[in-house]
């Protein structure tokens, strides 16, 4: 893709997906390893193929499928999965001897699980569902070792979903399962498998404690392919948080373990691993000289996936240095292998690389072919970020060429492909249109182009700063934890040490009374020093800790801000255009009024100076009108002063759930909602602090709207239920004898039972990331319970919706 500054993050991105795709058993084995696991199959595919019974072909067709799961041999995965299930079928209903009957149920599982497995690739809900199945059959027998690796499967169906909070939940059932039934090995693979997770959330700290407890498990059992892969696996925590020598330490013992076993697949993973590491640590020569190792090893082995990635990642190497005539004649050759391999996404990134340093090297021809064609093949595909892209960069080629119309359509189409929520994208697109309107002279289309940028820009700077403060504090997290681990490791050597001083003193030195009684003393010193300096430390993260929550607290509400702006843009519109109107129907009624009193005419001059009269009132009105939305926007983004003051909770409520209405239509002009409200005149006016108990409000009616939106576009993709929904958001108050109560209640898809008790935690989020940070509701409920005195709670049903309600006290 595009090198920009979002270039390290793509990298990373994908990096990941390789590492977790790696991560099932077999997928880097050694070559000894592979070939015996081919060998079995073949000796499988030879007893199916005399086999008579239902129920040994059954069992013989699942054994073949695993074993091709182990190999990630999809297709024949499938094939032999899908050959099991139906003959299950048969045997599964006749048998009534209960052993046999579980031993049947229990093929079938395996089976579904496997064809399961492989369906999570190509259509991840519908391998969920499949998943589910296998695993309620598991249940049914009872198996502990069956429901755990259902688990896992689970997991990582969940993980090529992007859900990663799902998938750390059921890798830790899987965990906990494979310790009662003592399967070390598994249990070792899915700490890996969770480190991962736990990685792509950003928690460092925690990922590499996963993968620490993997290596230490792979150590006791004396397994090497799990110690490289926990190795590495530790090697990408320390390099995404940039500790550098510590991730190439790492990885150099891995490399030691892959040439003692002569496992070159592994040898050639490393080096690439390395390559990684020395260019998110800027050391790009030596980059370079790690992936071409990769490259040469792949190239002997034959693995065209491998050596595709190889070239891409030389090519990356080369651009970075500015050397764009070697990173195009890379760039093909990955390009050719991508298209042996057959990954689309692989494939269209290396055509846009390719269009990338044709553009840097002003070959705008070659740069149009290799646009247009990653354009066609994200049509096919229908990749419509993949189709925006492109042609933001076919619009570039034309704008650095002089041919500002043709820009402009690529744009214009840009604009039109790219996801509503794709709001980078959407910025960048905007930002180029408003560039080129200015070339073209076009300064009104220019202007509303900048003014759609700026919605964009708000909303992506705010994501952007709450994913900053998360990431800064998620490393004061790792820091804090790698201290105290180093600390606890130096303690327990000086320990050793002192014991071992001992023991020489006991053997040696025969009034070793006295002495030894010095040495517990000096050893008790040591660990009151190592407990204080331990406490310095604790003091010091929880002062960190306690500023970087200020800064998080602090870009939340900037960030409800930001979604507030467009809608107060388009409130302010409505009373500007009364007072526009009404001042021009004044001037004209002046001028009528002058002409009558020049003809004599009093009465009816008086008749217009009341209608004058009429129109200043209505100028007055409006105008107050516009001036309570700028001091309420005041009011939103001023620090909370935390005084309580008479507040109109009605007013409060309806202003904020039109303003964050008209905020997101402005945003996603395809969005449109029911809104209801039902508010009890008789509250009158109670003691709050407004700004805090308006972000609160404003919180909650933007995640309902988030809410009915996500289950609206869910329904569009299934044509026979579009006249089915209308999302709706409906606000609400009561008094309650000495209470107000308001509601926010949206009839979206409800929040999973798994998951109410976490929703009030900080950084726990269920969206994607960037789109949330998972501080909204926490900051809620401390404004509601902590600051007024009130509660917050929640109400939802799965599949029909969810209502928030804040209880306020009436002093």
């Amino acid at each position: 893709m595009m090198f920009k500054k979002l270039h390290i993050q793509t990298i990373k991105q994908m990096l990941l997906a390789l590492t977790f795709c790696s991560l099932f058993a077999g997928s880097l084995m050694a070559q000894q390893q592979v070939d015996a696991t081919k060998q079995k199959a073949n000796a499988l595919k030879a007893q199916l193929n005399r086999a008579t019974s239902d129920s040994s072909r059954a069992r013989l067709a699942t054994q073949l499928s695993t074993t091709y799961r182990l190999l990630i041999e999809n297709d024949s995965c499938k094939k032999y999965a899908s050959l099991a299930i139906p003959l299950t079928n048969k045997f599964t209903t006749i048998n009534n001897n209960s052993s046999i009957a579980t031993k049947h149920k229990m093929i079938r599982a395996k089976a579904i699980e496997n064809l399961g497995s492989v369906l999570s690739y190509e259509n991840t809900t519908l391998g969920l569902d499949t998943l589910n199945v296998a695993l309620r059959l598991w249940q049914e027998t009872g198996n502990k070792p069956g429901i755990a690796m259902a688990y896992f499967t689970l997991a990582q169906g969940y993980g090529y979903k992007g859900d990663n909070l799902q998938a750390i939940e059921y890798f830790n059932k899987s965990i906990k399962l494979f310790e009662e039934t003592n399967n070390k090995y598994d249990k070792a693979s899915a700490l890996i498998s969770l480190g991962l997770e736990k990685r792509y959330l950003g928690n460092y700290g925690d990922a590499l404690e996963s993968t620490l407890k993997s290596l230490q498990i792979a150590k006791e059992i004396r397994d090497t392919t799990l110690m490289t892969d926990a190795l590495l696996a530790n090697g990408f925590n320390y390099m995404l948080a940039k500790s550098y020598p510590e991730a190439l330490q790492d990885q150099r013992k891995a490399l030691e373990l892959y040439k003692l076993t002569k496992d070159s697949v592994g040898i050639a993973r490393t080096y690439n691993d390395m390559g990684v590491t020395d260019m998110f640590a800027n050391k790009l020569d030596d980059a370079l000289i790690n992936y071409k190792k990769a490259l040469a090893l792949r190239k002997k082995l034959g693995d065209v996936s491998g050596i595709g990635y190889s070239y891409s990642y030389i090519s990356r190497i080369y651009k970075m240095q500015g050397k764009f005539e070697e990173a195009i004649t890379n760039t093909k050759e990955g390009i050719k292998y991508a298209l042996q391999w057959g990954d689309i996404r692989f494939i269209i990134d290396g055509y846009l690389d390719a269009g990338d340093i044709y553009l840097e090297l002003k070959d705008y021809e070659n740069a149009l072919t290799n646009y247009n064609t990653a354009l066609d093949i994200a049509k096919e595909n229908k990749a419509f970020n993949y189709q925006a892209i492109s042609l933001m960069q076919i619009g570039k080629v034309h704008t650095n060429s002089g041919n500002t119309k043709k820009a402009l359509v690529a744009l214009q189409m840009a604009e039109q492909v790219v996801l509503p929520r794709d709001y980078k994208t959407r910025r960048s697109i905007y930002d180029r249109m408003k560039d080129t309107y200015v070339k073209d002279n076009d300064y009104e289309n220019a202007f509303e182009s900048q003014f759609k940028f700026q919605q964009m820009n708000d909303s992506v700077n705010a994501a952007e700063k709450a994913e900053k403060i998360t990431a800064l504090t998620q490393q004061v997290i790792y820091e804090n934890k790698r201290a105290l681990q180093k600390a606890s490791q130096d303690k327990e050597i000086a320990i050793q040490q002192s014991q071992i001083k001992q023991q020489k003193l006991i053997r040696n030195i025969s009034i070793g009374g006295l002495l030894i009684v010095i040495g517990f003393a000096f050893v008790f010193f040591m660990r009151f020093k190592e407990k204080r300096k331990l406490n310095v430390a604790l003091e010091e993260s929880l002062f960190d800790l306690k500023a970087t929550q200020k800064q998080l607290i602090q870009s939340e509400k900037m960030a409800s801000l930001g979604e507030l702006t467009a809608g107060i843009a388009h409130e302010i519109q409505n009373p500007l255009n009364f007072v526009n109107n009404f001042s021009d129907m004044s001037n004209e009624l002046l001028d009528e009024m002058e002409a009558e009193l020049d003809k004599g005419d009093i009465e009816e001059a008086k008749t217009i100076m009341a209608d004058i009269k009429q129109n200043l009132e209505k100028i007055n009105h409006h105008g107050k009108r516009a001036e309570g939305i700028v001091k309420g926007m005041l009011q939103h983004s001023r620090k909370s002063t935390d005084e309580k003051e008479p507040t109109d909770i009605n007013v409060l409520a309806d202003e904020y759930l039109r303003l964050a209405y008209h905020g997101l239509r402005a945003k996603d002009k395809s969005f449109n909602a029911t809104l209801k409200t039902n508010f009890d005149e008789t509250i009158g006016k109670i003691e709050i602090v407004p700004q805090d108990i308006g972000r609160v409000i404003l919180n909650l009616i933007t995640n309902a709207f988030y809410a009915v939106n996500e289950k609206k576009l869910a329904v569009d993709k299934d044509l026979t239920g579009l006249d089915s929904y209308q999302p709706t958001v409906s606000v609400s108050t009561k008094k309650l004898n000495n209470k107000v109560e308001i509601s926010v209640k949206d009839n979206g898809n409800g929040i999973p039972q798994q998951v109410l008790d976490k929703i009030f935690q900080p950084f726990f989020t269920t969206k994607p990331t960037g789109q949330g940070t998972g501080l909204g509701l926490s900051m809620s409920y401390d404004i509601i319970t902590k600051a007024h005195g009130g509660e917050l709670k929640v109400e939802t049903k799965e599949g029909e919706g969810t209502e928030f309600i804040i209880r306020l006290p009436i002093n």
